[in-house]
């Protein structure tokens, strides 16, 4: 366990244990400062929700695939966990990869330089394995965006937040929607893993929408295999979250069942008041049909009356996708808010 000293703060940076290494008082500090912070935050709470002590040491020791996540907490004269930060190093994709981190802050505790601190820690980490870049998501208007603003980083792409009041929603419509299905369309729906007889087709799919990024990763091959798709819905699993997925199928020229497009839904600790919208896509070929509009309302039915227990859905949209904005906002969702993007380039 590694630990640095802010001399002027008095502000210690500790880097957890991984695994078994990971101590219970570690995970209390890490909870405490979550729970402290949805409380107080609105945008936190709104996207992250105000978690349980069990899933956030469900998600401490339990590994996420694709990737190593490292953290560290920042720590007072009294020992008491004031800020935490999350850095994430993807499986590396050509020659300088970006890496993805959060720093949190308590309430109290900020504009003390506890966030510079563990900028320091995990910029340090990033660069010692190579990263290019250094990328990160705030809220606007939070104390993170102004953060991220002071210490360099430049402002990216603009996400809208939306979130739908169950409600109010129109659910005869919703019904009406999903029973105008696109002709020569089925829809199938899981929870968790993707069936056995649709993994491949699933595969293809998600390699079809999530398309490289560039010539670095585009040389990598393929994103998603097998072993992706379900160690995605397995680590959720280990979260205590389900990970419902809904998809419109059509038959290839050979007859077999293509996934034309598909759209999820994670319940965080299994169920509860919030569920977050994840991905939705269409295949290319299959755009222009109404699939979108079809596959997420068909998810909102099958969620709506299988989980009563939830009150509201969130998501994130890019602001430059205005066509699923319009297809979360034609079935009820309304816009709360905006995140952005920030990325420092590293030397």
């Amino acid at each position: 366990m590694a630990q640095q000293r802010n001399q002027d703060e008095d502000i210690a940076v500790v880097r957890l244990g991984e695994g078994p290494a990971l101590r219970e008082d570690e995970i209390d500090g890490w909870h405490g400062l979550e729970a402290a912070c949805a409380a107080a935050d609105k945008e936190h709470q709104a996207m992250q929700g105000i978690p349980s002590r069990k899933r956030t040491a469900a998600v401490l020791r339990s590994p996420r695939p694709g990737g190593r996540t490292l953290r560290w907490t920042a720590r007072d004269a009294r020992g008491e966990t004031v800020g935490s930060a999350w850095l994430r190093l993807p499986d590396a994709v050509g020659d300088r990869p970006a890496a993805r981190f959060r720093i949190t802050v308590h309430p109290e505790h900020r504009r003390r330089g506890t966030g510079a601190a563990l900028l320091a820690a995990v910029r340090a980490e990033a660069v010692a394995d190579g990263r290019g870049s250094l990328e990160s998501l705030a809220s606007e208007g939070s104390a993170a965006e102004q953060a991220l603003t002071d210490w360099g980083f430049a402002p990216g792409a603009r996400l809208i937040r939306l979130r739908l009041d169950v409600a109010g929603c129109d659910r005869e419509a919703l019904r009406a929607t999903v029973r105008a299905a696109s002709e020569g369309y089925d829809l199938a729906r899981w929870q968790g893993v993707v069936p056995a007889d649709l993994t491949a087709a699933y595969v293809r799919a998600r390699n079809a929408v999530d398309e490289p990024a560039g010539p670095a990763q585009a040389a990598q091959g393929a994103l998603w295999d097998a072993a992706a798709v379900r160690g995605l819905a397995e680590s959720g699993a280990a979260h205590g979250d389900a990970l419902l997925t809904v998809a419109a199928l059509h038959p290839d020229e050979q007859g077999q069942e293509e996934v034309a497009g598909f759209s999820e839904v994670v319940l965080r600790g299994g169920g509860g008041p919030q569920a977050r919208q994840s991905s939705t896509a269409v295949v290319r070929s299959h755009r222009g049909r109404g699939l979108g509009l079809w596959v997420k309302a068909a998810m909102l039915q099958w969620l709506l009356g299988a989980h009563p227990e939830v009150a509201e859905v969130v998501t994130i949209c890019a602001e430059s996708n205005h066509h699923m904005i319009a297809i979360n906002e034609q079935l009820g969702f309304e816009t709360v808010g905006g995140e952005r993007e920030f990325t420092l380039t590293l030397a």
